[in-house]
């Protein structure tokens, strides 16, 4: 074989690789481009704090092995994961004083009341697990003078709780003597 041809062959399957790699490339350009739920995610990503990302990418990438875990072993364990529509990132810490008025005691009331509803829930084993170490690390995120307010708080909605069943037991006994 001739240099010559030898060269024009060597150009022409470089030339072909360069074409190939140009192809695949505007094909995964035109998936990514198409793919709706990538842009809304790469948006949120961009709009995120840059200090954010490596956290919530972390969280985003520990998710995602613990699903396909889930998937893989499914059928052996009985166990699945689903997504999490109330799934949050971020949490919410508390640094300043919240103001009186917002305070309103129908306001807490009605706080209290949505809480308090949800707590059948909190007990169906599969949930109370996660409840109770979700609520200690809660609790290890306030300092002493916030867990003495939370303990003091929560003996006295015990001894409300025991005067509201007292009360109710007793106008039961009265309308079942009536």
């Amino acid at each position: 074989m001739r240099d010559s041809d030898h060269r024009s062959e060597t150009s022409r399957s470089s030339l072909q690789e360069l074409a190939d790699v140009i192809d695949a490339a505007v094909h995964l350009a035109e998936a990514m481009a198409n793919d709706p739920m990538l842009q809304r995610m790469l948006e949120a990503f961009r709009l995120m704090p840059l200090e954010d990302r490596g956290t919530i990418l972390r969280a985003i990438e520990r998710e995602v092995q613990a699903r396909r875990l889930s998937c893989a072993t499914h059928d052996a364990t009985g166990q699945s994961m689903h997504p999490n529509p109330n799934a949050r990132l971020y949490i919410r810490s508390h640094e300043r004083v919240v103001p009186r008025k917002l305070l309103e005691r129908d306001d807490l009331m009605f706080a209290m009341l949505g809480g308090m509803r949800v707590s059948p829930i909190l007990l169906t084993p599969d949930v109370h697990a996660s409840w109770v170490e979700g609520t200690r690390e809660a609790m290890e995120h306030l300092d002493d003078t916030a867990r003495a307010s939370v303990e003091q708080l929560l003996r006295e909605a015990l001894v409300l709780l025991g005067e509201v069943r007292a009360t109710a037991e007793s106008e039961g006994r009265t309308a079942r003597a009536s």
